[in-house]
């Protein structure tokens, strides 16, 4: 069920982003054609762009024991880089993240982290992260990357929307609460929305 959920959102995506990018063939203001974030078109600047996951898992039994949970989970990223005139972009993102356990717990964490990219004429941009200061409930001291390709069209002059497919993984080193921990590797993938604005 949750894998035909995930296809079903990627298919979604998609058919936005396309829409999206007819809708943005003709700069409404002027006539001409849209501009994207690359070096064509001299779109160099300050990016400011904010990518959400949001996602649910649930599962049903009988007898209830252990079997049955439900969850939904958020991901937050907030980023800030500029991107220079020959495309290459520089900067820094902030993740939070929330795990609604209904019925346990919450557990919720951040990360702090510094990378670089291409932004590609097609709209098409790669970023990656090196991740570092991360928590997540009682594990701490967590590093790691985080690869995003992402799609963003322009809708005005300044502002983008678009999505991102983000890989990432994280290492914890410490936890408070189990004796003898070692390390704990989690390894993800997620689809995003993201919303963006250029500044220049």
């Amino acid at each position: 069920m949750q894998i035909k959920t995930y296809i079903r959102f990627l298919a979604f995506l998609v058919s936005l982003c396309v829409v999206m990018q007819v809708e943005a063939q003709r700069d409404t203001s002027s006539g001409k054609p849209a501009k994207a974030i690359s070096r064509s078109y001299g779109r160099s600047g300050v990016l400011f762009d904010v990518a959400v996951y949001y996602g649910q898992t649930e599962a049903t039994a009988n007898p209830v024991a252990l079997n049955q949970w439900q969850y939904t989970t958020s991901i937050y990223d907030i980023k800030l880089g500029y991107v220079m005139d020959n495309s290459v972009y520089l900067g820094a993102d902030y993740t939070t993240r929330s795990d609604n356990q209904v019925y346990t717990s919450n557990t919720s964490g951040n990360s702090t982290g510094l990378g670089t990219g291409y932004f590609f004429d097609s709209g098409f941009n790669l970023r990656a992260y090196y991740k570092f200061g991360e928590t997540y409930g009682n594990y701490s001291d967590g590093t790691g990357y985080q690869a995003d390709l992402g799609y963003m069209v322009n809708m005005t002059s300044n502002f983008f929307l678009g999505f991102v497919i983000s890989v990432r993984q994280t290492t914890f080193k410490s936890n408070g609460t189990i004796t003898g921990f070692d390390f704990w590797t989690r390894k993800e993938t997620y689809p995003f929305l993201t919303v963006g604005f250029l500044i220049n």
